[in-house]
């Protein structure tokens, strides 16, 4: 049966590449050739490249009023490979109005449509051009859904087989313009049968904790602290995996509740991160903040109205690797979305304001040294260059941080990792179990639904009376301040929903306030073990 093909286009962006759906549409008019969508200047010559590549190929050149559409149209794109798909999309289109068809792109023909990735550069005879840096085009291929890839580049016959087997695609080496149209027609006729395919989206299942020796405690710790959606700050000597723990923390948040999921999308939207919008459950829900980050990069983005890095880390984690080394104004900024949930910029003349409530993690070694805690070494630090090197992250921000957990080399790391360790289904079991006790406390409650978020709302601290009475209770005239005993009051209470208990214990406010004394007064380092 007759099928319609739908044309996408590649452009490379250093490792990483983008799709272009490339639509032509051939109408009566004064005779012109124009391109929209955001062309760079590449693009634009390529309409001179394409129009003497036809020529020279036997092809006509429409004496017509041609117009190229480039999508996503809010991109800027400027790559040569975009040659191939527009003489091909031109022809295409071309053949169909011959054909009694309409000119315009992707009428239905009964027979659907079949997505092809087409990349390459042009010669003036019609010859292909090899490209070599066109090979992320097959990752690309996959993410729309295209059943054939039509590279100029010879794709070894091993990585042909597997990207047939996997994603159904097959690929083929581009030559010239007349090979490549001879392709496309063949596919409009019937006469090679390509399967519609649906996007490919490949979700590897990555693991958590099966590859971390020992630190069983640490990891029950920050398991507790997904489900509760607690800041948390890992320090320790150098090596002990303070990174590596940070790293997997989002990978044991709950799925996004609606309105979460709404929220997440409308601010990928905006960023333009179309394709990642519509397949929220292949998202990365972790952003790591780079050193060289401004403060101006974490409220907006590369326009003045798309989102910052604090928008983009929006129900997800946001690192901090090596806290100390961040300059203290982007802290203060970051200390700022996080006491409010939002980011505000206004860069284009007017305030642009995005949710921003995300899960801080942060490290840093314990000492200049970095000798601290380590049983293998001897910290050479005088108390006053410890004391200063907390300090330059700042006792403010350091309160924002629910969790401050010492970690340190496990003993016995051979016979550690011959025990039988739990199971990362364990792990994702206690922390969606945590998670829905939660939600459905706070369900009524703008803004919360976890107990590490009600700081942004203090109707949600009048649904823990009990536990600000047993707090009240234990505490006597305590000297923290407020926002260290709204803290230590969530903690507990998310100990108790981690444990599933349904109410907090004497004991549960004293593992909180031992997780949250680190960092301030002179407490810097003591042992777990």
């Amino acid at each position: 049966m007759p099928s319609n093909i739908r044309i996408f286009g590649y452009i490379d962006k250093g490792y990483t590449g983008q799709s272009i759906m490339v639509e032509c549409s051939i109408r009566n008019g004064f005779p012109g050739f124009d391109i929209t969508g955001l062309p760079g200047a590449s693009v634009k010559e390529a309409r001179e490249r394409v129009r003497c590549a036809l020529r020279s190929c036997g092809f006509k050149f429409p004496q017509s009023r041609i117009l190229v559409n480039l999508s996503p149209a809010s991109q800027s794109k400027d790559s040569t490979l975009l040659d191939l798909p527009l003489a091909c999309a031109i022809l295409c289109s071309q053949t169909r109005g011959q054909n009694g068809g309409t000119s315009h792109p992707y009428p239905d023909q009964g027979g659907g449509t079949i997505n092809i990735m087409i990349a390459g550069e042009l010669s003036l005879d019609g010859t292909v051009l090899q490209s070599p840096q066109s090979i992320g085009a097959l990752q690309a291929a996959a993410a729309c859904g295209c059943g054939i890839c039509i590279l100029p580049v010879r794709i070894p016959e091993a990585e042909q087989d597997r990207r047939q087997a996997e994603d159904g695609i097959t690929v083929i080496e581009a030559y010239n313009l007349p090979q490549v149209f001879g392709i496309c027609c063949d596919i409009m006729c019937g006469t090679i049968e390509v399967p519609i395919t649906e996007a490919a989206h490949t979700d590897k299942q990555r693991t958590i904790f099966k590859d971390v020796i020992g630190l069983e405690r640490e990891k029950e710790i920050l398991t507790m602290a997904a489900s509760g959606f607690h800041s948390t700050l890992l320090f320790g000597p150098p090596g002990v995996g303070k990174t590596m723990l940070c790293s997997r923390i989002h990978l044991l948040m709950p799925d996004y509740t609606e309105r979460e999921q709404e929220e997440v999308s409308r601010i990928l939207g905006c960023a333009d991160q179309n394709d990642i919008s519509r397949n929220l459950g292949l998202r990365s829900r972790m952003r790591i903040l780079s050193h060289d980050c401004t403060q101006t990069q974490f409220v907006s983005g590369r326009t003045p109205k798309s989102p910052g890095e604090g928008a983009l880390s929006h129900m997800g984690t946001l690192v901090l690797d090596e806290i100390n080394k961040f300059t203290p104004k982007l802290l203060e900024t970051v200390k700022d979305a996080y006491d409010k949930g939002y980011t505000q910029s206004s860069r284009s003349g007017e305030v642009i304001t995005y949710p921003s409530r995300f899960l801080l993690t942060a490290n840093l070694n314990p000492c200049p040294c970095g000798s601290l805690g380590d049983h293998n070494a001897i910290c050479t630090c005088t108390a006053q260059k410890i004391t200063s090197h907390w300090g330059h992250v700042g006792r403010q921000m350091i309160e924002r941080f629910d969790i401050r957990l010492p970690v340190s080399n496990p003993e016995n790391m051979l016979s550690a990792s011959l025990d039988t360790t739990k199971d990362d289904a364990y792990y994702i079991g206690k922390s969606l179990q945590a998670a829905e006790r939660q939600r459905g406390r706070y369900k009524y409650i703008e803004n919360v639904d976890y107990n590490g978020q009600i700081h942004y709302s203090t109707s949600a601290l009048l649904l823990l009376r009990d536990e600000i009475s047993l707090f009240n209770r234990i505490s006597g005239s305590s000297q923290m301040s407020s926002r260290s005993q709204i803290g230590t009051i969530a903690l507990a209470r998310s100990i108790a929903d981690y444990d599933d208990r349904p109410t907090v214990t004497e004991e549960d406010f004293a593992q909180a306030s031992e997780l949250r004394r680190y960092g301030l007064g002179d407490y810097y380092w003591r042992s777990l073990r």
